[in-house]
């Protein structure tokens, strides 16, 4: 994706942390802001990309990892390489989507072509895909609920019974992500491209179709990439521009409540977003690179309420690098029912002899959020 490839070739300014960040203190007391901290810091240069939890003590992460895809295991104490048997050697694993222990997907890239693997509590097995490698972007979103499997790309593809079908988009369409409710209630987000000149789509399935839902309001040259479906009629789709003169990026969040968008990006600022995830208490969790002027690229997420935004400081990595950071996250997912979240991405190392900056793969959790009294 076009934000990936930004915040991986972005150059981070050096950063003093307590000028930037103010700690949450109290984390996990009744009504205190939570805590995000390091569940896995990479062991070798990767990143990883999508993240999915069955409940607090079962989840998948997935991306690459020394130049080969990985899939990572939680199993509530650790995180470990998915050691279950199947899986094809691939360059990439881009998404995963896990419904329960026995049923989950993830998608990849292997060579110039797409991988799709099932797990079904046992192994994973290579499942038939559709539709041609998307070159413009090969991170392909899908997203799996009971009975049905969404796909992004180049077309919009559902996966039932064991057979694709596929909705075709008008040209230059290109789907980003995709979040569903059920298996006839799914909102898929992207853009007709390029940016400049083209104009975000969302669209909407019912069980039957895709139906284009209302153009959202955001900023001309806002890349909507990310979408997040809090309940029946009521979804959030979000993305950035490029400041004006090279300035920090300038977020977009808008939400649709059923009939209507609203523009709900209040004091969001300065953020490479690329990630949004509901708080399922009429809130939002948004996330990416941290742009603020004076640079900083620590890691940081904003909650949304309802009513207005906080930001709140993630956790360093240990053996990261404290003096020209550089923080990303690229997806977010509820752990379980406890209301604490994943977080996964990439952060630098120092600078070697070589004068390289490795990229580790990282995952961070937070404790849980407490539920505002109210929302709007």
């Amino acid at each position: 994706m076009l934000a990936r490839r930004l915040l991986r070739t972005a150059a981070a300014a050096a950063l003093t942390l307590a000028a930037a960040l103010v700690p949450a203190d109290g984390a996990g007391a009744a009504g205190a802001a939570p805590r995000w901290d390091v569940s896995f810091p990479g062991d070798s240069p990767g990143s990883l990309l999508s993240v999915s939890a069955v409940h607090d003590d079962l989840a998948w992460a997935v991306g690459r990892k020394a130049q080969h895809g990985v899939i990572m295991r939680w199993d509530g104490k650790k995180w470990r390489e998915d050691a279950a048997p199947g899986l094809p050697r691939v360059q990439e694993w881009s998404s995963v989507s896990a419904v329960s222990a026995d049923d989950v997907w993830a998608y990849g890239l292997a060579g110039r072509g797409q991988a799709l693997v099932h797990y079904d509590g046992k192994r994973w097995t290579r499942v038939p895909t559709t539709g041609p490698f998307d070159d413009s972007w090969p991170e392909v979103s899908i997203k799996a609920v009971p009975g049905r499997l969404f796909k992004g790309g180049k077309s919009l593809y559902t996966y039932a019974k064991g057979t694709w079908k596929t909705f075709a988009l008008p040209h230059l369409v290109d789907i980003r992500d995709i979040d569903a409710l059920a298996a006839d209630d799914a909102y898929a987000t992207g853009m007709q491209y390029p940016v400049d000149g083209g104009h975000p789509v969302i669209y909407h399935w019912d069980g039957t179709t895709w139906t284009l839902m209302e153009t959202p309001p955001v900023r001309a040259g806002t890349d909507t990439a990310k979408i997040t479906v809090a309940s029946r009629g009521s979804v959030y789709v979000a993305g950035w521009a490029q400041g004006s003169h090279g300035g920090p990026p300038v977020p977009s969040v808008v939400h649709w409540n059923g009939s209507a968008w609203k523009d709900v990006t209040g004091s969001l600022a300065d953020l490479w977003l690329t990630e949004i995830e509901s708080d399922g208490h009429g809130g939002l969790w948004v996330t990416g690179t941290d742009r603020t002027e004076p640079v900083t690229a620590a890691p940081v997420f904003w909650h949304y309420d309802g009513t207005g935004w906080t930001k709140m400081p993630g956790a360093l990595a240990p053996d990261g690098d404290h003096e020209s950071p550089r923080y990303a996250f690229y997806d977010m997912e509820p752990s379980g029912s406890s209301g604490a979240y994943w977080a996964v991405g990439d952060y630098s190392m120092p600078m070697t002899k070589e004068s390289d900056t490795p990229i580790n793969g990282l995952i961070e959790r937070s404790t849980p959020h407490p539920p505002a009294a109210t929302h709007k």
